[in-house]
């Protein structure tokens, strides 16, 4: 058997996205993992009934789990010609469900039609989670170091509403005097933390705090932050290792030896293992491997993942 190859794009979720970082960490500052509704980078929130729901194209990741809160991106079908049916949604060549259904037969990938989903709200759309309300958070707290995948609260105080459209400004109301703790992220979870712009409130005018996030995440062992994302209960900055220098796509990845491979995520230059990639989080499907090992003369280059004994697998 020969070596699998761990796409580009495989790469980008697992290195470092919504579905949970290999390389580095959420520090956020209330909520967050699969035991709760609304954790950060869940893809999931509560709705005004109480119950908890995923994000509109989003089904539960463990649906026999009732204490398992996180949800998966429902995956698309590769035939732009056959996206005709009803609820069907084309974005550039694959087809989608709108929100609110799936597939029928996620495993036919000749049928394109979408049921139901009682996953997810009401088909008329879900309830917005990018809003958030009374975030709390102090700059001066250094947050709680997790994994991504399972965040969990830091020191907090109380502050003020911060609702949060996805590239917004904060709105001047909301930053007082009588309200010192005030926070604001521009970004929404959905939206990912590149480009995100963190401000506080200092003596009643909201002022841009670039060094905040890579202040905490160094604090905590990593190399920089790639920013906030604001997930409608919390702020949180996601952490990452290695140069964190600027890039604009995976090509400019490289081997920095048989095993650590950089890649571009979220703009910037980012460090981690393929033999962790291989082992703890697997390939696309979730199948994990033995080993693996940063192949330089890939282009771009890119992880394989292998099991013992197969040709070409490091021992």
């Amino acid at each position: 058997m020969t070596p699998r190859i761990l796409s580009k794009s495989f790469l980008s979720i697992v290195a470092g996205a919504v579905a949970g970082l290999s390389l580095g960490c959420v520090i956020t500052t209330s909520g967050g993992g699969n035991d709760e509704c609304g954790g950060i980078l869940s893809h999931s929130h509560e709705t005004g009934n109480g119950t908890c729901k995923c994000d509109s194209g989003y089904t539960w990741e463990n649906p026999d789990d009732p204490e398992d809160f996180d949800c998966e991106r429902i995956e698309g079908k590769d035939d732009p010609n056959a996206c005709t049916e009803p609820n069907n949604i084309l974005d550039g060549n694959v087809c989608y469900c709108e929100g609110g259904y799936i597939w029928c037969n996620p495993n036919d990938a000749n049928d394109y039609s979408c049921c139901v989903d009682p996953a997810q709200d009401a088909i008329s759309g879900t309830d917005d989670p990018t809003s958030a309300t009374d975030v709390s958070d102090t700059v001066a707290d250094t947050g709680t170091d997790t994994s991504a995948t399972d965040p969990t609260a830091a020191d907090t105080t109380d502050s003020s509403d911060t609702s949060n459209d996805s590239g917004a400004e904060p709105d001047p109301a909301d930053c007082t005097v009588d309200t010192p703790d005030a926070l604001f992220c521009s970004n929404t979870a959905e939206a990912g933390p590149e480009g995100s712009i963190y401000y506080t409130c200092v003596d009643g005018t909201w002022t841009e705090n670039a060094t905040a996030g890579d202040e905490l995440c160094m604090f905590d062992g990593y190399s920089f932050a790639y920013g906030c994302v604001d997930d409608g209960s919390a702020i949180a900055f996601v952490c990452g290792n290695g140069p964190g220098t600027a890039c604009n796509s995976n090509a400019d990845a490289m081997c920095v030896d048989a095993d650590v491979i950089n890649t571009c995520l979220f703009g910037r230059l980012t460090e981690d293992s393929c033999a962790t990639i291989c082992n703890t989080i697997g390939d696309d499907m979730g199948v994990t491997y033995d080993s693996g090992f940063c192949d330089p003369d890939a282009t771009p280059p890119e992880c394989f993942c292998c099991d013992a004994g197969e040709e070409g697998c490091p021992a």
